[in-house]
Parts: C-alpha cells; sequence; structure tokens
C-alpha cells in the first residue's frame, strides 16, 4: 500500500497503491468522512458480507466485520523493504523439509532462522509481503533480545492520562520499531541460516499421523513435503486448528491510526514523553479546542464527562510525537467483545483531536489494527505445530505478543529439533511441541490473563480509569512482568492480591462479581488445580520486598 514512498528516514512509513494523501480544501487534509469531522482522509470502501467461519472464534480470528480493513491493512506496499526472494534462495519442491514454516511475518522469519541455526533444513513458505504494522514495545525488552539497533525512535519515557488533570509517568523508556531494519534483520538471520523460500497462498496442511510425512498445499497446486509443519501466519491459520472447549470466546483489540503533520500536539502534550494511554472522554461533548481547559471536578458536561457512559465501550489514545511536526495518532480500544469498529475508532479520533486543538495537516499512513485476543488454546493432540500469534502466543489482557514471539523462538525451535530426533510420528513429534509450548504452568498463566482480559472487557469508563490508575500504583516488577507475560502462575495470584489491595470499593466489587460469576474465574481454577497457600505466601513476602 505505498506509491510513493514519503521521503525522509529509512522507515518512512508506507501509503496504499493506489492513492496518494488527500487534502481538503484549503490545504487541511482530510482524516475521514464523519458527522463532525476533523477533517477526512480517503473515502471508504464500500461494506461487503463477510462470510461467517465455522465457528465465532475463527470468524473474530479472521477479523469478523473488519475484514474488509484488514485486508486494506494487509495489502500495503512498501518497495524500500525488497522481497523476500531477493535474499532467500528458493525452495525445490521436490525435496522433503525437515520443517515448513507458514508465515513470514516476525514469528515466521525468527523461528525459521533458529532451526536453521540447529542445522535442519526449514522452508520458509506464505506471501512475500513486507512489514507493515506499526509496533511499539519496552526499550529495555528489546535491548535484551539485542535488536536495541532496529528502532527508529525512542522516549526515555511513557506517559498516561485516566482522569482529567491527573498524568501518571510510567518511568519506562519506550520505542517504536522500524518496520525496515527488522524484517531485514529477521531475514539476514534466515539467509545466514541457509533458509528457503517458496512464496504462495497455503490452501491447506497435511499431516500423515503414521510416519514423520506431511505437506504444505498452496494455491496453484505446489506442495511443500515436509516432516513437521508449523504454522506461523497469525491468527487466520487457526481454520488449520483444533482448539480447546469449555473457554470464553475470542475477542480483539482494534485500533486506528494514522501517521501525519499536525498542529498543535505540543499544547496537549510532552513531545519529549511516549503518550502511552490517554483514556479521558475528549472524543464526545466537547467543543473544539476546549479539552486542555477541563479541570477535575469542573467538567463543563458535569461528572467529569463521564455520566451516562455506563455502556459505553472506552478506547484512548496512543500517540508517538516523531521530530518536527510528525506525529502517530492512534485511537484503540484495548478489548471488547465484540469488537469495536474502525469507524467508531476513526471517528473518535477525529473529534479527540479537535477537542484537543490538534490539527491535522497532511496525512502519510492509515493504519488498522486488529489483534484477537483470548479464546481457547490449541489442543496438543493435533500433527501440525503453531507458534506466534498462531499458537495463541498474545497477551490476552494487553495484546502484546511480538517481543514474546522474538524471546520464545529458540526454545520453539530446540523443541522441534528434539521432537524430530526423538518421536516416530508427526503426531507424537506434534503432541511433544505443543508440551513445550504450552506447558501445564503456561496453561495457568494464560489462564489468569484470560480471566484479567475477561474482566477488562466488562468494565465501563468510570472503573476502566479506576482500574488502570491502580495497575500503574503497583510495584515495578509487577506490572513491567505482568505486561511481559514474565510472572510466573504463583506470582500472578499474589499480582492479584496486590492489585485488589490497592484498588479502590467499585474496582475490588468488580473483581470479586468477576471472580465469582464468571466462566474465565472456572476455567482458572481449572487449569491452576491446586496450589499450596505456601507457595503464593512465600511469592507475596518476596514480591514485598522488592
Amino acid at each position: 500500500m505505498q506509491r510513493p514512498l514519503v521521503s525522509g528516514s529509512p522507515c518512512s512509513p508506507i501509503h496504499r497503491s493506489s492513492k496518494r494523501t488527500r487534502r481538503a480544501r484549503g490545504g487541511t487534509p482530510q482524516l475521514v468522512r464523519a458527522a463532525a469531522a476533523v477533517g477526512t482522509v480517503q473515502a471508504e470502501p464500500a461494506t461487503r458480507p463477510v462470510a461467517v467461519p465455522r465457528n465465532l472464534d475463527q470468524y473474530r480470528r479472521e477479523g469478523a466485520e473488519e475484514g474488509i480493513w484488514l485486508r486494506e491493512q494487509a495489502n500495503k506496499e512498501d518497495p524500500a523493504q525488497g522481497t523476500i526472494a531477493q535474499v532467500l534462495p528458493p525452495w525445490d519442491t521436490t525435496a522433503t523439509a525437515d520443517v515448513a514454516v507458514v508465515g513470514c511475518g516476525p514469528a515466521g522469519l525468527k523461528l525459521a532462522a533458529e532451526l536453521g541455526k540447529r542445522g535442519l533444513r526449514v522452508a520458509l513458505v506464505g506471501k512475500d509481503s513486507p512489514f507493515v504494522n506499526n509496533y511499539g514495545v519496552w526499550l529495555d525488552e528489546f535491548r535484551e533480545l539485542g535488536l536495541e539497533d532496529t528502532l527508529e525512535a525512542t522516549w526515555d519515557d511513557a506517559m498516561c492520562y485516566f482522569k482529567e488533570g491527573k498524568e501518571v509517568r510510567v518511568g519506562r523508556a519506550y520505542g517504536r520499531v522500524c518496520r525496515r531494519k527488522l524484517r531485514a534483520r529477521l531475514l539476514q538471520e534466515c539467509s545466514e541460516a541457509g533458509v528457503q523460500f517458496l512464496a504462495g497462498d497455503v490452501e491447506d496442511v497435511v499431516a500423515e499421523e503414521a510416519g514423520m510425512q506431511a505437506k504444505v498445499v498452496l494455491r496453484g497446486g505446489q506442495v511443500v513435503k515436509c516432516k513437521l509443519i508449523n504454522l506461523s501466519a497469525g491468527a487466520v491459520a487457526g481454520k488449520f486448528l483444533r482448539y480447546e472447549e469449555g473457554v470464553p470466546e475470542v475477542a480483539a483489540q482494534t485500533a486506528y491510526g494514522i501517521e501525519a503533520e499536525v498542529e498543535g500536539y505540543e499544547a496537549s502534550y510532552d513531545p519529549s514523553v511516549m503518550l502511552f494511554m490517554d483514556f479521558r472522554r475528549h472524543h464526545t461533548g466537547l467543543y473544539d479546542g476546549t479539552a486542555g481547559r477541563q479541570r477535575p471536578g469542573q467538567h463543563q458536561n458535569g461528572g467529569e464527562g463521564l455520566w451516562g457512559t455506563d455502556k459505553e465501550v472506552p478506547s484512548f489514545l496512543y500517540a508517538m510525537h516523531l521530530g518536527g511536526s510528525r506525529v502517530f495518532l492512534e485511537e484503540t480500544c484495548l478489548v471488547a467483545k465484540p469488537p469495536l469498529p474502525f469507524a467508531v475508532l476513526k471517528r473518535r479520533l477525529e473529534r479527540r483531536c479537535a477537542a484537543l486543538g490538534i490539527k491535522v495537516k497532511e496525512i502519510h499512513e492509515e493504519e488498522w489494527s486488529y489483534i484477537p485476543v483470548g479464546g481457547p488454546l490449541p489442543l496438543p493432540d493435533q500433527p501440525i505445530t503453531a507458534f506466534g500469534a498462531a499458537a495463541n502466543l498474545v497477551h490476552p489482557a494487553t495484546g502484546y505478543s511480538l517481543t514474546r514471539s522474538l524471546r520464545e523462538a529458540p526454545a520453539m525451535a530446540r523443541a522441534l529439533q528434539t521432537a524430530l530426533e526423538k518421536q516416530p510420528n508427526s503426531q507424537q513429534a506434534a503432541a511433544f511441541v505443543w508440551e513445550a509450548l504450552w506447558t501445564q504452568e503456561k496453561r495457568r498463566q494464560a489462564s489468569f490473563n484470560i480471566f484479567g482480559m475477561e474482566l477488562l472487557a466488562g468494565l465501563d469508563t468510570v472503573n476502566t480509569a479506576d482500574f488502570f490508575t491502580t495497575f500503574f500504583r503497583l510495584p515495578p516488577y509487577l506490572w513491567r512482568n505482568f505486561l511481559a507475560s514474565k510472572l510466573s502462575s504463583v506470582e500472578l495470584l499474589g499480582f492479584a492480591l496486590t492489585t485488589f489491595a490497592l484498588a479502590p470499593v467499585n474496582i475490588q466489587f468488580r473483581l470479586l462479581a468477576h471472580f465469582a460469576t464468571h466462566p474465565a474465574a472456572g476455567y482458572m481454577i481449572k487449569a491452576y488445580g491446586g496450589k499450596q497457600l505456601q507457595q503464593l505466601q512465600d511469592s507475596i513476602k518476596k514480591q514485598l520486598r522488592r
């Protein structure tokens, strides 16, 4: 989706190939067509019926009613990234791979590289597409991975707003990933590890349960023969997998964003600090340019502007000042069932910008971000493996997955290698890999995170603000490692008790009611089984000493 590229840094954003940035009359670019628009960006495609897959979970994994916008996002172009075929040699379809990795995103490329480093013959299969998503990461986590040099911008701190007049400094550095640099680095690793590539759309995956034989069938009839298949093509690959039953259904995080030249951003936010969350309800009920005048207890609409919002799905502004007048602005719904539509997020972003006095002058790129979260985990008794979002490695309560997938790829490659060496057939080899990826301990952790996600999905705007105010009052060890999926199942229980102790009465009541009545609580209790209270007590003491 890019022709032409915007001039600037080597990480300049990408565009839809068929359309240029438009300007409204008087030189102001348009953001969207809406009744109370700040301005409008390209016209929206006509809505088309979306075929419902075999179940609600897969329907949501594939984008639900927002599928047309996911295709807009996926079809972006960036010639500056080059093609995979220019870097990796072609796969010989007469040969048999040890592992066929399906998917050419960050998870698939990293896993393929790690497998190749172990001496395995790897066929990378999928669309030869550029990286098109915007990735924000905590700086310390990317530094641990040795990927700090792939960041195009960093901020020493991040800030949040949950209520008027109450800025919360997170105290943690944040970074924006350069898509081009990250993709180039991962492709270089694949090349050095001997990974080979075959471009195409996957139509089917087949594994023989009796022997170590499998195949990936592409549209057009090409076949990749292999011993094991790994699906790393995102949540859409769930159509080839089987999942647990009796688990709360999949939800989704949705976001609509723009990278643009703007005026007035500095009047509302410190440009040297990354804006992580602004939950203040500036997207409705305010005249243009009046958001900055609101004071605690003196909101022009009363009730801090939150009266009558008990049925509203909350969303927040996420923003990165990129230098000069260039800013990335994104309206995000953390989690919802059903997903909050992009059209709603667009309207909220335009109205929020107007209320803040932020004038959009030129738009370089639009983004439609859709992240399926939560839902059931894959079953271990199937002859096909998966990794990344396809294996549900997305944090249910936050939507984070990039850093985790990159961090866990070496262990996943080790499990695949061991399975090939020690298991007699694809069925048992895949079962070995699934058990390594989703150990009982990790299943307990996932059940806790799903419990938390379901809680967040049911909170209104008032309770959401109170919850996150409490969250960032937790000891840094707890909230940082919660976001990074690094807390053990016992530490997560300590996290819950500490949150309960610090929370206001309304959040305490919601936590108790959620635990007593929601099916996610039963799922979590089943996953945890009988845990000794001594472990919990020791964990709490340890956390209090930090």
